[in-house]
């Protein structure tokens, strides 16, 4: 049994289109993330991550059925085979007229979480800082992988493998 380039290219096109419409969402999500964690409703801030989530979820499955068929079809799964894969399915470039805006979608989303994350960092500082004055006691020092002392316990690298 073959495979039709017409067939990889419909398959392609339907992964892209679904990717592109959970782009779109997962960034309308996060900038929702982003007005909540700004305000101060614990409760909001409790509920925010599902819708997150089942994208990233749904994302991550349409990943894997993308690079399966670059490998299905011999064309590996890296980016180079991603390429050779849409070309040869659709000489035209259109698949990667739409790789490349879900790429920028991509960029976006985590433009938008990394800011997200570096709110609620903020917040945690803040928090652990109001909690050491609460307590009346400075923390234990803790040291990073280099020996530098950390001022607070916050979130940090603990080291590599």
């Amino acid at each position: 049994m073959s495979v039709s380039r017409d067939d990889v290219r419909q398959h392609l096109s339907r992964i892209l289109a679904e990717e592109a419409q959970l782009l779109a969402e997962l960034e309308s999500v996060l900038e929702r993330e982003t007005d909540i964690l700004v305000g101060d409703d614990a409760q909001a801030i409790q509920n925010i991550g599902s819708n997150r989530h089942r994208c990233v979820d749904a994302l991550s499955r349409l990943g894997v059925e993308r690079t399966d068929t670059g490998r299905m079809l011999c064309f590996g799964a890296d980016a180079t085979g991603l390429d050779q894969l849409f070309e040869w399915a659709d000489p035209s470039k259109a698949l990667h007229a739409r790789w490349s805006v879900n790429l920028e979608l991509a960029r976006r989303c985590k433009a938008i979480n990394d800011k997200n994350g570096a709110i609620v960092a903020a917040k945690l500082n803040r928090v652990q800082k109001l909690l050491g004055q609460l307590r009346g006691v400075n923390p234990a020092p803790v040291y990073s992988s280099r020996a530098s002392r950390y001022a607070s316990l916050g979130l940090r690298n603990l080291g590599v493998a």
